[in-house]
Parts: C-alpha cells; structure tokens; sequence
C-alpha cells in the first residue's frame, strides 16, 4: 500500500472515529467501542488493509447491517 493510500485509511478510520465517538444513539455499545479502539490499534500498528475493513464493518454496523456477527467473530479475536 503507497503513501497515499495509506493516508486515505487515515483520513476514512478518523472520520469513522469521530462518527462512532459522537452519534449518542450508539454510545454505551460496548462491541462497537471495543471494535473503534481496534481499528485504532491497526492504525498505530500501521495494518492500514485491517484498519480498512473494520472501519467499513463499523459503518456498515451504523448503517444498520448486520455487521455485528463480524465484529464480535473476526476483529474480536485478534
């Protein structure tokens, strides 16, 4: 992944951050803040594709899909 790709993972999982961090209809959910506090750790470990995916799976949780299952089974575990 090039600079400026990694930069856009940036620039997406901090957008991702602030949206999870202050919409109060999802604070108090503990999966999506155990999953925001990963995604930031793929970030600081610089794994910017895993970083990636939990972003999107975390929007997609948002948007109200079924993202759920993927958090608590994939990122969960790692």
């Amino acid at each position: 992944m090039d600079q400026r790709d990694q930069s856009l993972v940036r620039e997406l999982c901090h957008e991702v951050d602030v949206l999870a961090s202050s919409d109060p209809r999802i604070q108090g959910l503990d999966v999506l803040e155990k999953t925001r506090l990963r995604m930031n750790d793929f970030l600081w470990q610089e794994k910017y594709k895993e970083a990636e995916v939990v972003a999107y799976a975390i929007l997609l949780m948002l948007s109200g899909d079924q993202a759920s299952q993927y958090l608590l089974e994939d990122v969960g575990d790692q």
